[in-house]
């Protein structure tokens, strides 16, 4: 038990540790930012009673994990773009919002990214999120400057197709993995963004750094059919979409490729995560089952529905063996940051999937997939004092008290981040 830390113990309809079975009115007891028990009141006094709190029958969880996301577009309103549309036209769209964040009058692009990345942070943590992944294009220094209410892995974003360019974000992603001993809630990382946007040598050399600074790297790969095209033929879309951008480079598409060539480089790195993965072969799923220990899936369900894409093959990578996990990717593709809603929309897209495994797929496997497992992910004793809170409704628990999590008013209504209740309250 930490020093001079008070213990509370916290009851909820049910507990799920995820590392073990439900607990049904469970307990956990915490002091500081640690869990010290996990079904025992060790407080020495009355447990706080959290149906009392939330005004209804709850579920504690712990908190949640978000691999996934940009932080950036958290201010917008709206998706850009339109449902359906193809990805070469929606990057358009997404270049042009950059464009006009850098022309903006109203505001620094500075201030307007701080702003969104301290949008993006409250939002994850009013939807249960005590972890999240983020793909960053501003300098580290920037976001130091960003108040960090829960666990922040920081994915620096790498692209570069000429030798210059390469050098360059080589020398930028080694500034990005320096220690930031002062504040332990941020974790580096490296992100190549995606084949047609970066070289093959930026994500072999993104890879080794990974593994020197023992981080993870993750990829947008096998993200649409233009982006297969493009890697097999040197044309199509996406060709089109670089021309136009005035980025488009002959010879880093002078011999065909596909999504196992990257694949392979990504097998390199100390950890690595392949962002979407929409359409790996058969035998990917079963390259990536071979090594799931190290290399993970990022299902992101609405963004996939928002693009049209042909459906998703979730039970078959789960089948194979592959780690799969859900994030929310961004604003810019999805209505909102609500990692909760992403995995109701796995349940109910996916009703074939054990509802335990979708729980995990947003809880410890994603943790383990950003290497995080030992903190968060789980309540266990000695791990981080995260924890959601769901509002669950009834008072018949089926025989799977995970089922209970994916009826339709199931609703995260409260967040404990580091030990500390946020106030970040939701209603239905």
């Amino acid at each position: 038990m930490p020093p001079d830390a008070h213990p509370l113990a916290l009851r909820a309809r049910v507990v799920f540790p995820i590392c073990a079975p439900p607990l049904v009115d469970g307990v956990v007891t915490i002091a500081g930012d640690r869990i010290v028990a996990v079904g025992e009141n060790l407080s020495g006094q009355r447990a706080v009673d959290l149906s009392e709190v939330a005004l209804g029958d709850v579920a504690l969880l712990p908190g949640l994990v978000n691999p996934h996301t940009h932080l950036e577009f958290s201010r917008l309103a709206h998706p850009l773009g339109h449902p359906g549309m193809p990805l070469s036209a929606w990057i358009l769209e997404v270049v042009a919002y950059r464009r006009r964040i850098e022309a903006s009058a109203a505001e620094s692009a500075e201030d307007a990214r701080r702003a969104a990345l301290e949008a993006g942070l409250q939002e994850c943590l009013a939807c249960g999120v005590t972890t999240v992944g983020d793909i960053v294009t501003a300098g580290l220094d920037e976001v130091l400057q960003c108040p960090a209410p829960i666990g922040w892995y920081l994915f620096q974003e790498l692209r570069g197709q000429t030798a210059q360019a390469i050098a360059a974000q080589i020398d930028l992603a080694r500034q990005h993995l320096r220690p930031v001993t002062s504040r332990p809630e941020l974790r580096p990382a490296l992100s190549p963004h995606a084949p047609y946007s970066t070289a093959r040598e930026l994500v072999a050399a993104a890879c080794a750094l990974s593994r020197d600074a023992s981080c993870p790297v993750a990829l947008h790969l096998a993200e649409s059919r233009e982006e297969l095209q493009l890697l097999a033929t040197g044309g199509g879309p996406l060709r089109d979409m670089l021309e136009q951008l005035g980025a488009w480079v002959p010879a880093a598409f002078a011999r065909a490729s596909a999504p196992r060539d990257y694949l392979q480089l990504l097998d390199t790195a100390h950890r690595s995560l392949v962002v979407h993965g929409n359409y790996l072969l058969p035998a990917d799923w079963d390259y990536l089952a071979q090594r799931a220990a190290r290399m993970a899936v990022v299902y992101c369900p609405r963004t996939h529905q928002y693009f049209g894409h042909e459906p998703y093959p979730l039970p078959d990578l789960l089948r194979c063996g592959v780690r799969v996990v859900v994030g929310t990717d961004s604003r810019a593709s999805n209505p909102d940051l609500d990692l909760w809603q992403e995995l109701q929309v796995t349940a109910r897209t996916h009703p074939g999937v054990a509802p335990a495994e979708i729980v995990r797929m947003g809880t410890l496997n994603a943790a383990a997939a950003l290497g995080w497992e030992t903190e968060v992910g789980s309540l266990a004793p000695g791990l981080r004092a995260d924890m959601a809170l769901v509002r669950i409704g009834g008072h018949q628990l089926p025989t799977d008290p995970h089922e209970t999590l994916f009826d339709a008013t199931s609703v995260v209504c409260g967040t404990l981040s580091r030990g500390s209740f946020t106030d970040q309250r939701r209603q239905r």
